[in-house]
């Protein structure tokens, strides 16, 4: 046998383990191999291909299959309010891509619905519904930001005559305070140290957190939110810089009032508790102001009870705080679905009746100290309406 019949069939012998270990695709790879075997000199494992790893696909959950017990259990919500955020948020969740296995709109609803309610690792969420962790990171987000954008569908001001007398009938009918339109209070979200600014996001327990305003109704339907000040932010301020202040100062301000704790300095249109009880009239007013305030607390606790990856007690939210902060809206907003429609699971009576102030968390915002009474022309405004209040409903 000549040399060059040696050499070509050592090339074609290459040739043709190279093609069955699936490293040559297409004729100009095949040319290229060639060319490399024909060369003794050359090393043949620098030019060999990496395999390509096949890619593996978990099975994926059929939501459709669960019971309605299961999907309020593990999502918080049931079938018929998930299928209508999915006609939702559809076109802002649908991929772009025509690939076979892209993720479908539901997946991705669900996968951010089991990471609000369990606030546990991502993985554990995604394990369940056949998504890998980085997909159910994603989903979190995408499903966020399309929440987000349709804030004002499930969150806005009572703005109606019947909705505002309404809202009063309820308060009114807790403890006898009239004219009550909401009442408003803060919470910490725990977060994970940011990149910039970090200390000041240094809550009341040392710890990192963005302090989250919210105003509810006496049924606990959410209608205010302010998302976006650092943990180490007093609440009076951040009611002086939110959209509400500016709302209530305003000439075309709502018929009502709102009750705040002593955190707060006292407005004609906000009442606060008395700090030096004097009469059993300022007593009996107090007891009115604090069973119909805590509405809500009993209403943040049944949150972070609901919505678990708003509890400290489940880790801190792994995201940067502008993005914590659309999560905390998110929840707040498939709060009032669930609210609206009665759906309370045996995990979230615990949220009720306890009235947890701060989800697990029932010391993190003890008040800040009382506001001292200044001599502003509103604060003066605001104790005269107090007055005329006691010696109107109870003197």
């Amino acid at each position: 046998m000549s040399i060059l019949s040696a050499a070509t069939q050592l090339v074609a012998v290459q040739l043709n383990l190279i093609v069955e270990q699936g490293g040559v695709e297409g004729e100009e790879e095949g040319e290229e191999a060639m060319e490399d075997a024909a060369r003794p000199h050359v090393h043949q494992e620098g030019t060999r291909r990496r395999l390509r790893r096949p890619r593996v696909f978990k099975p994926r959950t059929n939501f459709l299959d669960m019971s309605d017990q299961e999907m309020l259990k593990r999502f918080r919500l049931d079938r018929a309010a998930i299928l209508e955020l999915g006609d939702i948020l559809k076109g802002d969740l649908e991929s772009r891509t025509r690939r076979c296995h892209a993720v479908p709109h539901h997946l991705k609803i669900l996968g951010a619905l089991s990471f609000y309610a369990n606030g546990s690792f991502q993985r554990l969420s995604g394990d369940r519904l056949g998504l890998s962790q980085s997909t159910i990171s994603r989903a979190v987000c995408q499903v966020t930001d399309a929440l987000v954008k349709k804030v004002t569908d499930y969150i806005s001001l009572p703005l109606t005559s019947q909705q505002q007398l309404k809202i009063q009938k309820e308060f009114c009918d807790i403890a006898g305070f009239p004219r009550v339109l909401g009442a408003i209070d803060c919470t910490h979200v725990a977060i994970r140290a940011p990149s910039q600014d970090a200390d000041l996001y240094i809550g009341h327990k040392k710890s990192h957190s963005v302090n989250m305003q919210v105003i509810c109704d006496a049924s606990g339907i959410i209608w205010n939110v302010c998302a976006k000040f650092p943990g180490s932010f007093q609440d009076s301020y951040i009611l002086s810089k939110s959209s509400i202040y500016k709302i209530f100062e305003g000439n075309d301000a709502p018929d009502g009032i709102l009750l705040g704790d002593a955190s707060y300095s006292i407005k004609p249109w906000l009442m606060t508790p008395i700090a030096n009880l004097r009469t059993h009239a300022e007593q009996k007013y107090n007891e009115a102001h604090s069973s119909t305030w805590k509405v809500i607390k009993r209403t943040l606790g049944l949150l972070k009870t609901r919505f678990c990856c708003l509890d400290k007690s489940k880790g801190v939210l792994q995201y940067n705080p502008e993005m914590v902060c659309k999560i905390f809206v998110a929840c707040c907003m498939l709060h009032n679905i669930a609210v609206r429609r009665r759906l309370i699971n045996d995990q979230d009576q615990d949220g009720i009746h306890a009235e947890k102030e701060e989800g697990s968390d029932s010391q993190e915002d003890a008040p800040d100290p009382p506001v001292s009474e200044l001599n502003t022309a509103c604060e003066q405004d605001g104790y005269k309406v107090r007055n005329q209040l006691i010696d109107k409903c109870y003197s």
